[in-house]
């Protein structure tokens, strides 16, 4: 039986073990998903147990997507380029680490006929996540990307053409009627807090986060309130844990599952 896992700090939050062991339930696969609490000091130990096949793949979540990429052997380009890795697997003697939550982030893009073709998006954050979203931004050909985040030095060194970095107390005179403005940080997930001041939205902006737990955070509930177009980030979790599979396994697993049933499962489990 293989053995999977997610590892983050805090990692209680994270519903990847339900996801991925529905998919091995459903297809008949035989192997378990577990999640563990792993701090900075022992991502070297549980790499090693990828080495020596205690473990057969990984999924990262925070805080550990940036700092797992100095002890792995090599990284896809998609992930090297992004700078950022949330799935790890294993080939012959290497480590290696990959990226799909850009993926995730573009096909929920798509399937909530989102459309961001040469606009201007409002980023909020400037981690692991938001890193996979701006590049999937890029690959769907947005227009200009503000990122804002508390440590401008940390969304500096994310600039480029596209990219402008700003303090996170700028981001009142950047907000529009019509805005598109993501979510990357973890603001919402523990509390009611909401990274945008409700006077700040309204029905024309597209408000998105990518926290899934809760399913609907402050910032989404004020945001329908105001008649805002919403998404949250269960689409893009389920899409990122299914390309996960393909890469562990070696072949398309996600064509083989019901994306609609697997959402309502976790939807009844979220609600």
């Amino acid at each position: 039986m293989k053995n999977f896992a997610v590892i983050g700090d805090p990692v209680e939050h994270s519903l990847s073990p339900i996801l991925h062991n529905w998919v091995f339930e459903e297809l008949g696969i035989r192997a378990n998903y577990s999640k563990k609490l792993i701090t900075e000091s022992a991502l070297p130990s549980i790499i090693e147990n990828l080495r020596t096949s205690k473990i057969d793949g990984l999924n990262v979540t925070i805080p550990h997507k940036v700092s797992i990429m100095s002890y792995l052997d090599d990284i896809s380009p998609h992930a090297s380029e992004i700078g950022s890795v949330n799935c790890i697997m294993k080939s012959g003697n290497k480590i290696i680490g990959n990226n799909t939550d850009w993926y995730g982030f573009a096909k929920a893009l798509d399937k909530n006929m989102i459309n961001i073709n040469d606009k201007e998006v409002i980023i909020l954050g400037a981690g692991g996540v938001a890193k996979g979203v701006i590049f999937a931004l890029k690959k769907s050909g947005v227009k200009e990307i503000k990122l804002f985040n508390r440590t401008i030095e940390k969304a500096q060194k994310l600039a480029s053409e596209i990219v402008k970095p700003y303090s996170f107390d700028k981001i009142e005179e950047s907000i529009k009627m019509d805005s598109i403005i993501i979510n990357c940080t973890s603001v919402g997930m523990k509390n009611n807090n909401s990274p945008v001041n409700v006077n700040f939205l309204s029905s024309l902006q597209i408000i998105i986060d990518t926290i899934y737990t809760p399913l609907q955070t402050t910032l989404l509930i004020n945001a329908k309130n105001a008649g805002a177009q919403t998404m949250n980030g269960l689409d893009m979790f389920i899409h990122q844990g299914l390309a996960s599979l393909d890469i562990w396994f070696g072949e398309p697993i996600s064509d083989r599952v019901n994306f609609t049933d697997i959402k309502n499962n976790l939807e009844k489990i979220l609600c």
